[in-house]
């Protein structure tokens, strides 16, 4: 077995509606191997982009442990929470969330420039990430000269760019035709394959599922072996 890259135990998170708490996730038990493919599928209101926005950091549970790659998560820190986000975790959402003034290589140095690294080592490396997305051609196009296939390529440069030990994709592919989709699904393959990135993916969309190497499901706030 490979060592874990995340390791959650019984996390629970609620949300007050006026008078009422709403529970959304139940005590969520969840490892991923490092190296893994996973996918977490689930229907609207299952509790999955509660899920997505804890494994990244951006929520809090109100119960329950979380290790990722081995350094428990210290919430009551925030600056550590921070940094440990920043240099851990990559993420890539639906809408790509490109700053649209930005040309596409200044959008892939973007999570570089809060680790005070000088402007020429950003910009090499963000080509050699742009390249190991094939859209290097790209590099000096804003995001509204490029189709939504072409944005999802420089946001996965992005995630990539700072070395994370994990990348989270929200519907990487949902707001994409099929062909397109499926183009972006074997890019998350072979990045998964050739540079051993371990990759949760959260979907509704069973077939792109069914790509990754393992996938579980979640129901109501709580996770299902597929």
């Amino acid at each position: 077995m490979n060592p874990l890259m995340l390791d959650i135990a019984d996390i629970q998170k609620s949300y007050r509606v006026g008078p009422t708490e709403v529970k959304v996730l139940k005590g969520i038990n969840l490892t991923v191997e490092k190296g893994e493919l996973l996918a977490v599928i689930g229907p609207s209101g299952s509790g999955k982009s509660t899920l997505m926005h804890m494994l990244g950091l951006l929520e809090k549970p109100d119960a329950g442990t979380f290790h990722i790659d081995g350094t428990k998560v210290a919430y009551e820190d925030d600056r550590a929470l921070s940094t440990l986000r920043n240099r851990k975790i990559g993420f890539v959402f639906q809408q790509y969330h490109l700053l649209p003034k930005l040309t596409a290589l200044e959008n892939v140095g973007v999570p570089l420039t809060y680790r005070g690294i000088k402007g020429s080592e950003i910009r090499k490396k963000g080509m050699e990430y742009l390249a190991k997305v094939d859209i290097q051609e790209r590099a000096g196009h804003r995001p509204n000269e490029m189709s939504g296939g072409q944005q999802q390529r420089v946001a996965i440069a992005r995630a990539l760019i700072g070395s994370p030990a994990i990348m989270l994709a929200d519907e990487p592919t949902g707001a994409l035709d099929t062909k397109t989709g499926d183009e972006i699904m074997s890019l998350f393959q072979r990045l998964n394959r050739e540079e051993g990135i371990t990759m949760v993916i959260i979907t509704h969309n069973p077939k792109l599922a069914e790509q990754c190497g393992r996938s579980v499901k979640i129901i109501d706030g709580m996770i299902y072996l597929s």
